[in-house]
C-alpha cells in the first residue's frame, strides 16, 4: 500500500512539475508581439487604403445603390454586409470581388515586405 502511494505521489509530482514548466514558458516573461495596438486603431495609412477601396467600390454602384450604401454605413453596418443588401448585378459583384482581391493581394505583399 505504501509503495502505491509513493508511486502515485511521485508521478503526480512529475506531472505537476511538467505542467508548471509549460506554464512558465507561456508566461509574460516571454516577449510577445502586441497585436492589440495594431487592431485597436488603424493607422492613417490603413485608413487611406480603406478609403481608396471604398471609392473604387462606389464607382461600380448606381447613384441609388450609392445612397443606400452610405445610409447603411452611417447606421454602423459593416461594408461587406451593406454591399450584400444592395441587390447588385452579377457584373457589379464580379467587379467588387476583383477590387477586394486586389486590395488583399496588396496587403499581403505589404506584410511580406514588412516582415523581411
Amino acid at each position: 500500500m505504501k509503495q502505491k502511494i509513493a508511486t502515485t505521489f511521485l508521478l503526480s509530482t512529475i506531472l505537476l512539475a511538467g505542467i508548471t514548466a509549460c506554464n512558465r514558458s507561456n508566461s509574460s516573461d516571454v516577449p510577445q508581439s502586441d497585436t492589440s495596438q495594431s487592431n485597436a486603431s488603424p493607422s492613417p495609412e490603413q485608413n487611406q487604403k480603406r478609403q481608396a477601396v471604398r471609392k473604387q467600390i462606389e464607382a461600380v454602384l448606381t447613384p441609388d445603390q450609392l445612397q443606400q450604401l452610405q445610409a447603411k454605413l452611417q447606421q454602423g453596418t459593416k461594408m461587406r454586409e451593406a454591399l450584400s443588401s444592395l441587390n447588385l448585378t452579377p457584373d457589379q459583384k464580379t467587379k467588387i470581388q476583383e477590387i477586394y482581391k486586389a486590395a488583399r493581394a496588396q496587403r499581403q505583399n505589404q506584410s511580406k515586405e514588412n516582415s523581411q
